[in-house]
């Protein structure tokens, strides 16, 4: 019953509720990725699995530039800004400066829009993981606070993905 009253109030700020088995819900996310639908999905492990194993095929990961952060920059990003990843995954973006965006800057980007409080809850989900899909972040250098995108298109962002966190993905 206090479960009903809690989904009762979330969907009444307007979000949605959704139940569906892991593959419907993966269905799901995989078309609204597919159609350039900004959403965000809070997802199971498995569902979150499922949509990888779907949308980060080998070639989608040679063609986006989607690679796995060293251990400094892991450690950088745990000792410098507070934050613990576990095999993050990201599309640097090279800016026109020379200087390459990569997760820590992302999550430095991320702690200054949001508070580390908030970038510390994300990666510290236990039972769901979070994925933006089609977002409107922006990466901005920050050398030269120029806005970043891969391609010539300014809503081709940043994508990135880790154990802890669903990720980001964008529609090709």
């Amino acid at each position: 019953m206090k479960l009903l009253a809690e989904i009762d109030k979330l969907v009444a700020t307007g979000k949605m509720v959704a139940s569906a088995s892991d593959e419907a819900v993966a269905d799901i996310v995989i078309t609204t990725i597919a159609n350039g639908v900004t959403a965000s999905f809070y997802l199971t492990r498995a569902q979150a699995t499922i949509v990888k194993d779907r949308f980060w095929t080998p070639e989608r990961i040679r063609r986006s530039g989607l690679r796995p952060i060293s251990e400094e920059e892991t450690e950088r990003i745990r000792a410098e800004l507070g934050v613990k990843v576990t095999n993050f995954r990201i599309t640097p973006i090279k800016c026109s400066c020379g200087h390459t965006y990569d997760a820590f800057d992302f999550i430095q980007q991320g702690i200054r829009e949001h508070g580390i409080d908030v970038v510390n809850s994300v990666f510290s989900l236990k039972d769901s993981t979070f994925l933006q899909v089609n977002p409107s972040f922006t990466p901005i250098c920050p050398v030269d606070n120029q806005k970043l995108s891969r391609s010539h298109n300014p809503d081709d962002g940043i994508e990135y993905d880790c154990d802890e966190y669903g990720g980001c993905c964008y529609q090709e």
